[in-house]
């Protein structure tokens, strides 16, 4: 186990644990520097740092902002901004907005196919968070339309299926932009799970990336390997965490579950510290 996560999410978006017991649970575990990074939203960082304080755990603010190049989707991790950042607040609320105009349309979609669900529902399963597919695909199963959420993306709404409504789009260039107009460090998510990661990274580096997330549970030895000599090649910091939804998400990866060199977590503090 690591002492280092830096790609966590809680209920304030598609993670099944509340901000507390993500903290309580990586305190367990003998993890010590976190991040918070809660698909575009960041309601969950105040609550998790107010409980790292008790429990000995350093809590970064973090956000994933979801962002399309063509049909293919690119997060983008921010670190290390004051949560009160009002053009990031405002932007992210703009962003949570836009989803919920999308679920909207999907659960039409479902309707006309024969699936109707009520949306308060999907909502309330939604918690915190803002309301995305996974949310969907919970209730789904729950309504008995499907056997379990991973039938609902493989039968509906997956990229491919009868009732999919695309994102509105948002470039990784302006999520760049918007976190260090926030004040914070940008570093690209799971660049090894991309069709063509040296594409995307070049293009990003351009726009001001600062990091590559290198180390992830999603990534072999060798694509970790590979993400680091990419990091030294266009002069990024590097950046892992596990990503885990906690322990009812769609797979279990546990708080601290990949191995994070203690000297990326120095490295990031330190740049941070300078900001």
């Amino acid at each position: 186990m690591g002492r280092i996560d830096l790609h966590l999410h809680t209920t304030y978006s598609d993670g099944t644990w509340t901000p507390e017991a993500l903290v309580a649970d990586a305190a367990a575990r003998g993890v010590t520097l976190i991040a918070v990074t809660d698909h575009d939203d960041i309601g969950g960082i105040a609550p998790a740092r107010a409980a790292g304080a008790t429990l000995g755990v350093r809590v970064l603010s973090g956000v994933e902002i979801n962002t399309e190049v063509g049909r293919e989707q690119i997060h983008i991790l921010g670190y290390g901004f004051p949560p009160e950042a009002p053009a990031l607040r405002d932007a992210l609320a703009a962003l949570r907005h836009a989803r919920l105009v999308r679920l909207r349309a999907m659960l039409g979609r479902l309707a006309a196919l024969g699936y109707p669900l009520d949306e308060a529902r999907v909502l309330a399963i939604a918690g915190h968070g803002s309301a995305g597919r996974p949310h969907l695909a919970r209730a789904l199963a729950e309504a008995g339309h499907v056997a379990a959420p991973r039938e609902a993306f493989d039968r509906l709404i997956g990229n491919r299926g009868p009732a999919y409504v695309p994102r509105a789009p948002y470039r990784p260039e302006a999520a760049v932009a918007l976190i260090h107009q926030a004040g914070g460090i940008a570093s690209l998510a799971h660049p090894g799970k991309l069709g063509d990661p040296v594409r995307i990274i070049n293009m990003l580096a351009d726009a001001g990336l600062d990091a590559l997330e290198a180390y992830h549970s999603d990534h072999a030895p060798a694509v970790t390997a590979r993400m680091l000599r990419y990091a030294a090649h266009f002069r990024l910091l590097v950046t892992g965490g596990t990503d885990s939804h906690g322990p009812d998400g769609p797979r279990v990866v546990p708080v601290g579950a990949v191995a994070v060199p203690d000297a990326v977590g120095d490295r990031l503090l330190r740049v941070l510290e300078r900001i």
